[in-house]
């Protein structure tokens, strides 16, 4: 018996919350008896008030740790976080994978698989030497002394350039030009026009004088009017990246290219992201015929991520890293091996190639 109004919404509310994580614990295998042990050992159930299980309380992100970029959901109490945990509602995170309609106030309770680096991600937010203003060189090149300037002054600086060392040693006259000066050609016809005859002065096809002649008006947006494969002077602007994920490059490219006028938009990859290219790439190839050549030929593979079946495999050999320590998604590969491992399914061989020593 309920004894009082107080008694009874504390009930409703418990057996709503508790409807929810049934539904939640159904997709995955062993959450619900996992649930109902926490709740009579005493530690906090799916009854109780606990604030880190309320979805008001969690925002769903992805985790910038690593280049996986697991879903995350960010538990907040008082406006801080207090825990990082992986999103339920990411495939990388739940196994087997969470219906995206499932709501949010029945996931809520619910929390992925997530790796160290993932929840380590609270002391990459609040780290007290992290960069939150903006530093501006205050003293010669490689001195290491920067000096604190505010936004505003660093965008105007940025944009508009000027004298901007003028307080450094051997820097005083020295005149930088900003973002406005480097936006010199604006008319991508022109631009254009240009690209196409600097490109025959390189074949040698136009006379570099006839291209000055005919090019006489736009001369002064060039780096160089005797070097015009130089291009304007917006090339002097390079956005330079290191690893993204797909549609970054685009956007940089569009501001870059499209927008600013410039050529130079450029990232870079490493070893071990292009031998995995390749080798999914070798991986993938067809032997087919081909009809320009005329003959049979290894053809037509895709560049991309391919992995192995993990969750089917009977042996696996990694050389020169640890799927359960780093490499691609310890959350995603991680899980699967230490299943199959479980269940005596599975042997595993990872051999470190410059110790010679193999671990299984």
């Amino acid at each position: 018996m309920i004894k009082s109004l107080q008694g009874r919404r504390t009930f409703l509310k418990s057996a709503a919350l508790l409807g929810g994580s049934a539904a939640a614990a159904s997709q995955v295998p062993g959450l619900a008896a996992r649930m109902a042990t926490a709740g009579a050992a005493g530690a906090p159930g799916p009854l109780e008030d606990y604030p880190l299980a309320k979805p008001e309380n969690i925002l769903y992100s992805v985790c910038q740790q690593c280049n996986t970029q697991c879903g995350i959901k960010v538990k907040i109490e008082n406006g801080v976080i207090a825990k990082i945990d992986g999103n339920p509602y990411s495939p990388w995170n739940m196994m087997p994978h969470l219906p995206y309609a499932t709501p949010v106030t029945q996931v809520a309770a619910v929390d992925g698989i997530l790796c160290p680096k993932g929840q380590a991600a609270i002391q990459t937010a609040y780290d007290p030497y992290r960069l939150v203003k903006v530093l501006k060189r205050a003293g010669t090149r490689g001195a290491g002394t920067w000096a604190t300037i505010p936004f505003e002054q660093a965008v105007t600086e940025i944009v508009e350039g000027g004298r901007l060392f003028a307080d450094v040693a051997g820097e005083e006259s020295r005149n930088v030009e900003g973002l406005r000066a480097l936006y010199a050609l604006r008319d991508a016809d022109v631009m254009k026009a240009l690209a196409a005859d600097a490109k025959k002065v390189g074949k040698k096809e136009m006379p570099l004088a006839e291209f000055k002649t005919k090019h006489a008006a736009s001369l002064k947006h060039l780096i160089d009017p005797d070097h015009p494969d130089l291009g304007p002077k917006n090339n002097q602007f390079t956005f330079m990246w290191g690893r993204l994920k797909g549609g970054r490059g685009e956007l940089i490219r569009r501001f870059t290219e499209t927008g600013f006028g410039s050529t130079n938009a450029h990232g870079h990859t490493t070893v071990c992201q292009g031998s995995l290219y390749f080798t999914g790439k070798a991986m993938s190839e067809q032997y087919v015929y081909d009809d320009a050549d005329r003959k049979m030929k290894w053809t037509k593979g895709a560049k991309f991520y391919w992995q192995g079946d993990q969750q089917s495999a009977e042996f696996i050999l990694f050389v020169g890293a640890s799927p359960l320590e780093g490499n691609y998604g310890p959350t995603n590969r991680g899980s699967r091996i230490a299943q199959r491992v479980a269940d005596g399914d599975l042997r595993i061989a990872v051999v470190d190639p410059r110790a010679s020593k193999t671990a299984a």
